[in-house]
């Protein structure tokens, strides 16, 4: 039921109310016309006992002398009569309910009951690449980009395809070297040693086996020399172009092996108590209805998020056909061994105002009680209770916010005929 449905319940209920209230006054006023002076003084003395207050359905804390607004919500405040000598004050005692009433609220109850909660934590996880399986593309040697072959981030590569030529003078004058040592030892049919280490000098400088080869028989120097994808990736973090003059400590771009990706999701402070590496995820997504996919947590970062408190986990994913993107969004479920014998009641019983935690305990037929709970781990629609219930007691699980609105403004009201 929304909060804006129950404002507006409880505001019905509150005119049904005084309009009882009024219609009995009337009848007191007719019999004082009529003569029936001792009614009438017992009247003024009841009517002397009662205050009204005005207040907000939705926000019980507010409470006015006159009609007004609610300065948080906006709605208007309800006229709450309030007898400072009767039955309403017991709040303590709990909160009685005419059936009649109890029936338009659809008031549901269940048992405190012990029973074993499955370690379930439900989250969320973004897509991220395999940090392991990530290539950095940087020059061997100073130069020009003369030809670049990829154009744009996210496109596909595949190994030994063409990523961009240079033309680097460092890199000629090697190959010129090279050719000058090949030349004498096949003269002098001598050397070795030194033309294998002209020959891994040019490998150093990223000259790919093949090239060499192909020099070997070409007998002259490569003035641009091409560079070769050294696996399966999506190019990335792209920022050269034709004619930009480069480092090597420049990155020219990056390339991503999307075979297997990382999905890293987060865990709220609750449920990290039994955090664990090799706890089974499911990883699901609506971009994919019907699809699952099945990891374990391979590692648990050691830094908590400032702001959320959440700690991140790491779920390595199969992404063979390359469904699984990077920044993707998923669902994620995490799952650990069973909790017995755990006192727990259903989520949807529990009130959560953000400072503490209340459930409606039913005390009798038409009688209740709000009663503030300590909760602790959660499975899915079902929360322990660690104080504050006891097994077997019964507490209302439909139509407890309007209840707990209600002991809400009688309990504010109290305070208030305190401080006069």
């Amino acid at each position: 039921m929304s909060a804006r449905i129950i404002g507006v319940l409880f505001c019905a209920l509150s005119l049904n109310v005084f309009a009882q209230q009024d219609t009995q006054q009337h009848a007191h006023s007719s019999e004082e016309h009529n003569g029936l002076d001792t009614l009438g003084a017992e009247e003024s003395d009841h009517a002397s006992d009662t205050l009204y207050k005005y207040v907000c359905p939705m926000h019980p804390q507010i409470i006015r002398d006159h009609e007004g607004t609610c300065p948080i919500c906006g709605m208007a405040l309800v006229r709450q009569a309030f007898e400072q000598q009767s039955n309403q004050l017991q709040i303590a005692s709990g909160q009685s309910m005419p059936g009649d009433i109890k029936q338009g609220f659809a008031i549901r109850t269940t048992r405190v009951q012990n029973t074993t909660l499955w370690k379930y934590i439900p989250t969320f996880g973004t897509v991220v690449a395999d940090e392991s399986k990530v290539i950095h593309v940087h020059p061997r040697a100073s130069g020009w980009i003369s030809h670049l072959a990829v154009r744009d981030n996210g496109e596909a590569v595949k190994k030994g395809q063409l990523l961009y030529k240079v033309y680097s003078p460092e890199i000629v004058s090697a190959q010129q070297d090279f050719l000058l040592a090949l030349k004498k030892s096949q003269l002098r049919r001598g050397g070795s040693e030194i033309l294998e280490a002209l020959k891994n000098r040019l490998r150093f400088l990223g000259i790919s086996g093949g090239t060499i080869k192909a020099l070997e028989k070409r007998k002259t120097p490569y003035n641009e020399i091409p560079v070769y994808a050294e696996q399966d990736g999506v190019v990335v973090n792209l920022s050269v172009q034709n004619g930009m003059y480069v480092q090597p400590q420049t990155e020219l771009m990056s390339l991503q092996d999307l075979s297997t990706v990382w999905l890293e999701a987060e865990v709220l402070p609750l449920q990290q108590a039994w955090l664990a590496e090799d706890l089974t995820a499911n990883v699901t997504s609506n971009a994919f209805p019907g699809r699952r996919w099945e990891g374990m947590i391979s590692y648990i970062y050691p830094v908590t998020d400032k702001k959320t408190q959440a700690t991140r986990v790491r779920i390595p994913l199969d992404n063979q056909d390359g469904a699984l993107r990077p920044n993707m969004l998923m669902d994620v479920e995490i799952f650990g061994g069973p909790k017995a014998n755990v006192l727990a009641i259903p989520l949807e019983a529990v009130i959560d105002d953000g400072r503490q935690k209340r459930v409606v305990k039913r005390l009798n037929d038409n009688q209740f009680e709000v009663v503030e709970i300590m909760t602790g781990m959660q499975s899915r629609d079902i929360v322990e209770v660690l104080s504050g219930l006891q097994n077997g007691q019964e507490i209302v699980t439909s139509g407890q916010f309007l209840i707990d609105s209600e002991s809400q403004i009688k309990s504010n009201l109290r305070r208030l005929l305190k401080t006069q």
